[in-house]
């Protein structure tokens, strides 16, 4: 039941901003959307659990201060936040452990996925302050766009262990507002292969998990930031074969105004990571589905009986 005081302030929210503005109200109030813009949310499964503020995250845990170089300038730079396993504690604490992936979510739709074995392996902060002061530097991306990487950002120690750097699943997810506790056969049903697909297939949905769902999607999973790869049209058929792998490798060779960055240049088997990439891709084309067309449970039937 709503007190008064809140059903005044919805008769001044809906004449303002009509039906969606009154929606955006009622989930507020409800916590179904985050209430603080410097908050994080956790889930697990797609099930909200709970919502910290970064003034809970001061009172709780210890500011930590990280030396590191800053991904997007090549630069030493000077972090303070908390660190990234006492968060996951706090906010899921041992389960998260026992768990497929962790994946991070960013406000500009950036979903990338990170095992717990790689993230106990390496020292990894979310950050909220930078150079002794509240708040991350912004910085420039692509073609000159500048970038506000709070309200948190994942960063890691590559100088104490350079193995950072080279880790398949490590990233480095500005604009983090939440993180969810998934399991990949749940989280990607309609995105995996056929349970008989060919060990490069396979290594190349792996690939994909470690590379690329974080912006693009198959079937309607993954990440928002790039386009949707398989439905209705698989990219392998509207690019020439020879074409999509050195698209994938360096964007800017083949579409000068992309915004899509080259594959990690210094991940090692880069070209036959790619291959296998290309490979996944052109099973997922004979295997369509609908986003949200089906359930999960209706998926993993369909592959069962195909």
């Amino acid at each position: 039941m709503l007190s008064d005081s809140k059903w005044s302030a919805a008769s001044v929210v809906f004449p303002l901003y009509g039906w969606p503005g009154l929606i955006l109200f009622f989930l507020l109030l409800s916590g179904g959307l985050p209430v603080r813009a410097d908050g994080l949310f956790f889930r697990v499964e797609g099930d909200a659990l709970k919502e910290v503020s970064r003034e809970e995250l001061a009172r709780t845990l210890s500011l930590k201060t990280l030396v590191t170089e800053n991904p997007t300038t090549g630069k030493k730079a000077t972090y303070q936040g908390v660190d990234l396993i006492d968060l996951l504690n706090l906010g899921f604490g041992d389960r998260w452990k026992r768990y497929d992936a962790v994946k991070f979510v960013s406000r500009d739709g950036y979903q990338p996925l990170m095992t717990p074995k790689t993230i106990l392996a390496h020292r990894g902060l979310a950050a909220f302050r930078e150079d002794g002061r509240d708040g991350l530097n912004p910085f420039q991306r692509g073609r000159g766009e500048m970038v506000d990487p709070g309200p948190f950002w994942v960063v890691w120690d590559v100088f104490e262990d350079p193995a950072a750097k080279s880790d398949p699943w490590v990233s480095w997810p500005w604009q983090l507002v939440g993180m969810e506790l998934v399991r990949l056969d749940l989280e990607f049903p309609r995105a995996a292969p056929p349970a008989d697909a060919s060990e490069e297939v396979k290594r190349g949905f792996t690939a994909f998990l470690q590379h690329c769902v974080k912006c693009h999607r198959i079937n309607g999973e993954g990440g928002d930031i790039g386009p949707e790869l398989n439905y209705p049209v698989s990219v392998t058929e509207y690019w020439q074969p020879a074409w999509l792998p050195k698209f994938i490798a360096d964007p800017r060779s083949v579409k000068w105004n992309s915004k899509m960055v080259g594959f990690y240049p210094g991940v090692q088997n880069r070209e036959a990571i790619i291959r296998d990439i290309v490979a996944y891709l052109n099973v997922m084309a004979r295997h369509k589905i609908e986003p949200n067309g089906m359930s999960q449970s209706e998926v993993r039937l369909r592959f069962e009986t195909q």
